[in-house]
């Protein structure tokens, strides 16, 4: 699935908020950026309703949960893991200098090239 992120990138200067590191944000990163990524993700959801159980697919791709893990999960939880992951993209696609750059080191493997623009809005690729 393709999300509409131009709300996101308007903000690429935030995404730190939702997925940054220990060296970034001290110690407690990580319940920094789940409790930011929460919050984003309700007043900003990227996902329909439909699409919360593709995402969860997603997430078990990562080996990381089992199904009743993921199944347990709530839809804002899974909003919020969409967002921080999303917030990564921007990261990595904001640390080239040009989309052109990150275009190229995508080609040859060195970036996820999930992120695209068609017209005025951005895009983010989701899938499992």
């Amino acid at each position: 699935m393709e999300l509409n992120i131009t709300h996101m990138m308007r903000d690429a200067d935030e995404m730190y908020l939702l997925s940054g590191s220990v060296a970034e944000l001290g110690d407690r990163a990580g319940a920094i950026t789940w409790d930011n990524s929460r919050r984003y993700a309700r007043n900003n959801p990227l996902l329909l309703e439909e699409q919360i159980d593709d995402a969860r697919k997603y997430f078990k791709s990562y080996g990381a949960w089992s199904e009743d893990e993921l199944r347990a999960w709530t839809a804002e939880e899974v909003q919020g893991m969409v967002c921080q992951e999303v917030a990564s993209e921007i990261r990595e696609f904001t640390s080239y200098l040009t989309p052109m750059a990150y275009q190229k080191a995508a080609e040859l493997g060195k970036a996820s090239g999930r992120i695209f623009q068609s017209g005025h809005d951005w895009f983010c690729i989701f899938d499992s």
